[in-house]
């Protein structure tokens, strides 16, 4: 016997244009800071006007994740919207986001849904209604704001705090994830109830040390995926911001890895002189905000950073090796200004990526190196390019390999005059042992002034 299909609509009226209340709608990455109920949405398809979906929100107070497909009409302002699956007690779900120009200026939105519940039982329809009921009052009354705030000091703002690590990307991740002996290992966290009643979905509470001595509570739901990020939202926020939610996340290097911590904050107008007094601003408590949370986020990674050090227990190669290093790239150097592509190449591992801050993508595999070394334009007739090398640090690293990290010119020299650097440059490699000599098997070369 089919199930009933139970249908919903919600609608409000706001003060902005259609094409912008659409686009808040439209641009599902921006949802955790937009509408409430949304802790994390990831893409997992785009092509055209078809989307596919995986959302992570609360509903009646628990965290449920589903994949939905999304049809968008953007002439007609229309967002058809259909979960693939969807979770107990949710059998089917679907719906649809319509922004109307109103005669008189702004927009008409309509919210519908349309589902069905698990075994038709009155209960978890009457659980789906109250959800759809309190997430879509949320959703339209937030949509609201967002438009309101579009444009002013009251819009999200993003920045980026990083730190470079001589260690294992893995044992960065492993101290992001374990935040529930974050009391033991950071000094500014005073107390942390850490629960994961689902894997990998994480509900934080922390009482956090100010610079003045008092604390603030915060509560989070962290979502951890398996590329290793780990992104947040914070239900119960300090007073000076109504929103915030934020990204862990670690880029692999060949000398070790990147911490890279993200925050995207909406600022609570109505409390910004109450907190900060009564001559501040929006834009004050913007700088408060990313200082206060940049300095603990800085603080959270260096700390994982002394952790992962001192478990990769990474040691400078002993002084034999180190000369074996020196004289590797010695011959390497010697090889790139004699012109010898092929050669050079050869000291990249057959499966080498050879990168550079000035690349679109990496280079990948001998082949691709050797023709890049001889497709270089040739220096003019008469001037001499050189590359020098110097200030190699060599650590071995728990797998085996040897990390290098070094300075590198590039100097050109034209006949009578005198030489001119063409390139400096910071480099990391990672070497892997060939016999009693060594290969490339990753390098990353960062131009000066990029």
């Amino acid at each position: 016997m089919a199930h009933e299909v139970h249908t919903t609509e919600h609608t409000i009226t706001v003060a902005a244009a259609p094409e912008a209340v659409f686009g808040l709608v439209e641009r599902a990455e921006d949802w955790p800071h937009v509408f409430p109920p949304s802790l994390h949405v990831e893409y997992l398809e785009r092509s055209g006007e078809e989307e596919r979906l995986r959302i992570w929100a609360t509903a009646n107070g628990e965290v449920k994740s589903w994949t939905s497909r999304r049809t968008l009409d953007r002439a007609g302002l229309r967002i058809r919207f259909r979960q693939e699956v969807s979770q107990d007690p949710v059998a089917a779900m679907g719906g649809e986001w319509i922004v109307e120009a109103l005669p008189g200026g702004g927009s008409r939105v309509r919210l519908l849904h349309d589902f069905r519940a698990v075994d038709d039982l009155e209960r978890n329809v009457s659980w789906i209604l109250e959800a759809i009921e309190r997430n879509s009052g949320a959703e339209l009354a937030a949509l609201e704001s967002a438009a309101l705030r579009t444009g002013t000091d009251e819009a999200p703002y993003t920045f980026e705090d990083s730190v470079r690590i001589d260690a294992p990307a893995q044992d960065v991740r492993d101290f992001l994830h374990d935040a529930g002996q974050w009391q033991e290992r950071l000094p500014h966290v005073a107390r942390v109830l850490l629960k994961e009643d689902t894997p990998d979905v994480q509900h934080l509470e922390m009482d956090t040390r100010t610079p003045d001595g008092s604390t603030h509570t915060t509560a989070s739901v962290r979502i951890c995926l398996p590329d290793g990020r780990i992104t947040y939202k914070q239900l119960q926020t300090p007073a000076l911001m109504s929103v915030h939610t934020g990204e862990w996340s670690v880029r692999e290097i060949p000398s070790g890895c990147v911490a890279v911590s993200r925050h995207t904050v909406v600022v609570n107008a109505a409390a910004v002189t109450k907190v900060l007094g009564a001559s501040a601003t929006t834009a004050d408590a913007r700088t408060f905000i990313r200082d206060a949370l940049g300095g603990n986020s800085t603080i959270t990674m260096r700390h994982a950073k002394e952790y992962a050090q001192r478990r990769a227990a990474t040691e400078p190669v002993p002084p034999a090796e180190y000369a074996s290093v020196q004289r590797f790239y010695a011959r390497q150097m010697r090889l790139l200004d004699e012109g010898e592509g092929d050669a050079w190449a050869d000291t990249f591992t057959e499966d080498g990526t050879f990168d550079q801050s000035s690349f679109a993508e990496p280079l990948r595999g001998r082949a691709a190196i050797a023709a890049a070394v001889r497709g270089r334009p040739a220096a003019p007739a008469g001037t001499v390019r050189r590359h020098w090398l110097g200030l190699p640090a060599a650590w071995r690293f728990p797998d085996g390999s040897v990390r290098t990290a070094y300075d590198a010119l590039v100097v050109s020299t034209e006949a009578g005059a005198a030489p001119v650097i063409r390139l400096s440059t910071s480099c990391q490699d990672v070497l892997v042992a060939d016999g009693d000599g060594w290969l490339v098997s990753h390098r990353y070369v960062g131009h000066d002034g990029q």
